[in-house]
């Protein structure tokens, strides 16, 4: 009779453990603030740079690069000249640096605002083929790290720009569609076959299988525990996964109001471990705090 009074209890403290998970994850704020007169018309990508704590929104309609201070005050919008038409990703560089996707052009931009000046790349292989570049990150080394959208695969770049490594999927992937580096290993999402594939040494990544079927993954996160954030676009919804892929959570939903997702396309912790979600559908990016 104990263990049967034992195992409904157990399932209620687990239940309530992954209640409580979920809960911890609050709305902070929103950029641009929901009072605010400034609009963003195609938030497509979010960056950071830690160093001065600030959030750069890339709207992909407007053009520009839209800057926040860390308490979600509007600080400025850039569009380089004139030169950005569709920005779709960026990541702060070097010395005040910025590099930006051109998704017009199909080419990387190298922007140095102190000095106003813009310098164009066309990104390809070895044999001459193209690469079609889609989200940006630097390595710890300070090195360039593109996602090739047309090969679903990632590479790192040197310092002339020219492929020094690829990183993809072993047999059976269906192609990378976003990566995030934490120190030296690298974590790629393969939406279509709801893995993630983690690269930490020289050899083939370690696979690991997501338990729980999603519609539509397009975005991952991973916390200091080593847990998956992944972002469901057409589900609306952030679902989170234990370090070997076990399920723990998700949260948000499908919407157009507060707390609802209307075809997100990007997940990103910020300095203060703030969950940043870039909401394509809904004009906003929405900042949650545990």
């Amino acid at each position: 009779m104990k263990y049967k009074i034992l195992i409904p209890l157990l399932g209620l403290l687990l239940s309530s453990s992954a209640w409580g998970a979920t809960a911890s994850w609050t709305a902070l704020m929103q950029l641009p603030a929901r009072s605010s007169d400034l609009k963003i018309d195609r938030p497509i990508a979010i960056a950071t740079d830690d160093e001065s704590q600030r959030y750069y929104v890339v709207d992909a309609v407007g053009g520009t690069l839209v800057s926040f201070d860390r308490d979600g005050k509007h600080l400025t919008a850039f569009n380089a000249g004139g030169e950005f038409k569709q920005p779709v990703a960026m990541t702060k560089g070097l010395r005040g640096t910025l590099w930006v996707v051109e998704r017009s052009t199909n080419q990387l931009l190298y922007v140095n605002p102190k000095e106003q000046q813009v310098r164009r790349f066309s990104l390809s292989y070895p044999d001459g083929s193209l690469i079609f570049p889609a989200r940006l990150a630097l390595d710890h080394q300070g090195r360039l790290l593109v996602l090739d959208r047309m090969k679903g695969a990632v590479v790192r770049l040197d310092d002339n720009l020219k492929v020094e490594k690829t990183f993809a999927g072993p047999e059976g992937s269906r192609g990378i569609v976003d990566f995030k580096v934490r120190g030296r290993k690298l974590w790629a999402l393969d939406g279509l076959a709801d893995r993630v594939y983690l690269f930490a040494g020289e050899g083939a990544p370690s696979v690991i299988k997501l338990a729980s079927p999603l519609e539509f993954p397009v975005s991952l996160e991973i916390d200091d525990a080593g847990q998956l954030y992944i972002l469901d676009r057409h589900a609306g919804k952030v679902a989170v996964f234990g370090p070997q892929g076990e399920f723990r959570f998700d949260f948000l939903d499908r919407g157009k109001g507060p707390g609802r997702l209307w075809y997100p396309s990007q997940l990103l912790f910020d300095w203060a471990g703030r969950l940043c979600v870039v909401d394509e559908g809904n004009s906003r990016v929405d900042i949650f705090s545990r």
